[in-house]
């Protein structure tokens, strides 16, 4: 069975997005930052306004963490949902809860659920503002 280029791309990219799609991969497009090995950043310019958010990796550490800072200053989770094991949190400035952006869970800044279908909590981190960085604890 011979098919086309245009056929042979276009099954390609329908193959690409329904792995996307089924594996629940969904991405928050907020900048990503390494932190140092003492879990330090420079307080980026991404996280100048209230209801602002980055991912950091830290070292050792498999998943990216969401740093989001408040009217008060700067929390720290676990950035991927506890439900959906490659699905990105993202904040919701307005409603200040995180939210799944493949399930829909939502969780508090601490990490507790407050929607599910999660059930179990994100790992919370204590963010401390050491100058002009960014210490993350924990």
């Amino acid at each position: 069975m011979e098919i086309s280029r245009r056929q042979f791309f276009v099954a390609s990219a329908a193959t690409a997005a329904a792995i996307v799609t089924t594996t629940g991969c969904v991405s928050n497009p907020a900048p990503t930052i390494d932190a140092g090995v003492d879990h330090t950043i420079p307080l980026p310019e991404a996280l100048s306004e209230p209801g602002s958010q980055v991912k950091v990796r830290l070292p050792h550490v498999k998943e990216p963490l969401l740093i989001v800072r408040t009217k008060i200053g700067f929390n720290a989770t676990e950035g991927i949902c506890s439900n959906s094991a490659r699905t990105e949190l993202q904040y919701m400035p307005d409603e200040d809860r995180l939210k799944c952006l493949g399930c829909g869970s939502r969780f508090k800044l601490d990490g507790s659920v407050t929607q599910g279908p999660a059930q179990k909590p994100l790992k919370s981190y204590a963010v401390d503002l050491q100058g002009s960085k960014l210490k993350i604890l924990g």
